[in-house]
Order: structure tokens, then C-alpha cells, then sequence
């Protein structure tokens, strides 16, 4: 079988609820020999923290002085093991761990298995609803593929993935955003597995309005650094169109010639479709490039 890493970040989550998570790990992946869990304390409240717990076999703990953010819990779990598969999961007890065993099952058909949380059960809470489901149609958009559920926190995917999205990861909960938006528009294969997703132990350390904001920040700008047509092309039609209808429709009717702003706002679109174009072909031969030096022998 395939060495296995599950990283749990762990933020003021309760020591019982997070060692419970861990036993049920441990036991849905008994057969798992080369599974290694570990769990990683981003700098919890001295009640919280699991620090004073030690390793044992098939367990580690990793404990940041500080809180640094969650995409910084995962990518210090990340560094601590070695295995070329790596799993996801929160310790809030809102994740099926059950359902980690069918996830593993499809690794060797995709370079990520993401559990989307669309199944029966669904404890998202009402004012994240909309904002997750208008930020998964930008995603879609961007990436070009329906995203179910970008940010889902319990996926799988390899450690060739990681790296080579690594630069781009931040300290915050955009982390899975990234790698989800990196994937797909890398044109790598993304599987997504429906999973329940259940009310969490304890409150939640997300902060809605700057996370959202954050989120929408991170899929423009992998889809900038991707895709950059997608997004200059919506932008370059509005201004041409605009400048054509006032110029055309308006101003040869009222005054007799194309006004300034008019010029102003067709060659507007024309530059920024220009821009996109060139961006598009630079990103074209860095990604042909990379796949060039990947397939040397």
C-alpha cells in the first residue's frame, strides 16, 4: 500500500474531541500500516493545547509557540512527514472520518480526491450558504469545470500537488482554495466524493466577511496566474461594448461624431484584450516549459 500522511491542524479545538477523532483515524485505517496521523496544535489556548501529549506509534504532534493560521498548521504537518500521499482533516468533529477510507480508495485515479460536503446531511450554517455557493460559481468559471465544493477540509491529494502549488499557499484558511484553483487549472484530475458534513464541537475560528473576501482574492489571482483570459476577456467585451453603443448608438445621432470617451473606452477594451492575450501566451510557455523539464529522462 501507498505511505499515507493525515494532517489534523488543531486551534483551541477540545482535547477530548480531537483525541476522539485521532482513535476513530486509527481505527477505520487499522490495516493501514504505512498511515502516519499528525497532529498539529497552531498555538491553542493553554487549556486546548496538545503539547504536553507525546508521540506514539503511528502519531505525531506538532506544536506551533503561536497561532500562524490554518494554512500554516497544514503546511508545518506537511514538512513533518515523508509520504507521497497526503490526507486533510479538521478535528471539529464536522468531517465523516469513515468516509476517509472510500477517498483513499480513488488516489490512484486523480492527483486530488476532494470530500465534498453535498450530501443528506449539510450543517453549513445559513449565512455561509450563499457566499460559498456564489464563491464555488466563480471558481467554476475560472477554473472551467463545475467545483462543487472548493474549500472542502478533507481531501486527499499527493505531495508532487503540494509542492509544486507551495509558493502559492497562504497562512489562512485559503489554503484549500488555492490548492483546489491550482489543480484544476493546472490540468491536473480533481475527483470529488459526496460526504456528509455535521454540525461542529465547539465555535468556529473562520471569520466570514475577510475570509470571503480572502477566497474570492485567491481564485482571481490563480486564475490570473493560469487562465488569464477568462478574466481580461469579460472586462475587455463590457468597455468595447460600451464605448461602441454610446459611439455608434448615441453620440452619431446626437451630435453628428464619436466622441473622446467613446474612442477612449473601444481602445480600453482593446488594450486590456491585448493584455489578456499576451498574458495567456506567457503563461502557455511556462506551463509547456514545466511539462518539458518534467519529461527529461
Amino acid at each position: 500500500m501507498t505511505a499515507l500522511d493525515i494532517i489534523v491542524p488543531v486551534f483551541n479545538e477540545k482535547i477530548e474531541v480531537v483525541l476522539n477523532l485521532v482513535a476513530r483515524l486509527k481505527s477505520d485505517l487499522g490495516s493501514w500500516d504505512d498511515a502516519t496521523i499528525i497532529v498539529v496544535d497552531d498555538g491553542s489556548e493553554r487549556k486546548f493545547n496538545l503539547c504536553r501529549l507525546s508521540d506514539e506509534a503511528g502519531i505525531r504532534f506538532v506544536c506551533h509557540p503561536t497561532n500562524q493560521g490554518y494554512g500554516e498548521a497544514l503546511k508545518t504537518g506537511i514538512r513533518a512527514g515523508s509520504a507521497p500521499w497526503i490526507a486533510i482533516i479538521d478535528a471539529d468533529d464536522t468531517y465523516p472520518v469513515d468516509e476517509l477510507k472510500n477517498l483513499i480508495k480513488q488516489m490512484d485515479h486523480a492527483d486530488m480526491v476532494v470530500g465534498a460536503r453535498t450530501g443528506d446531511i449539510r450543517k453549513i450554517p445559513w449565512l455561509r450558504r450563499f457566499p460559498k455557493y456564489m464563491l464555488n460559481r466563480l471558481a467554476s468559471y475560472m477554473a472551467g469545470k463545475e467545483i462543487r465544493d472548493l474549500n472542502s477540509g478533507m481531501r486527499i491529494f499527493s505531495r508532487e500537488l503540494c509542492y509544486q502549488l507551495w509558493p502559492f499557499f497562504p497562512k489562512g484558511f485559503s489554503f484549500t482554495s488555492t490548492l483546489t484553483m491550482g489543480a484544476l487549472l493546472g490540468g491536473l484530475q480533481v475527483k470529488e466524493e459526496q460526504i456528509n458534513y455535521y454540525k461542529r464541537a465547539g465555535n468556529s475560528s473562520i471569520r466570514p466577511v475577510k475570509d470571503t473576501f480572502q477566497f474570492i482574492h485567491i481564485i482571481l489571482r490563480m486564475g490570473i496566474l493560469f487562465h488569464p483570459m477568462k478574466l481580461f476577456i469579460p472586462i475587455a467585451i463590457f468597455l468595447a461594448s460600451i464605448g461602441f453603443i454610446k459611439g455608434f448608438l448615441r453620440d452619431l445621432f446626437v451630435v453628428g461624431y464619436i466622441g473622446n470617451l467613446s474612442i477612449m473606452l473601444m481602445l480600453a477594451g482593446l488594450q486590456i484584450f491585448l493584455m489578456g492575450y499576451i498574458a495567456e501566451l506567457i503563461v502557455i510557455n511556462r506551463l509547456w516549459g514545466y511539462k518539458k523539464k518534467r519529461n527529461r529522462p
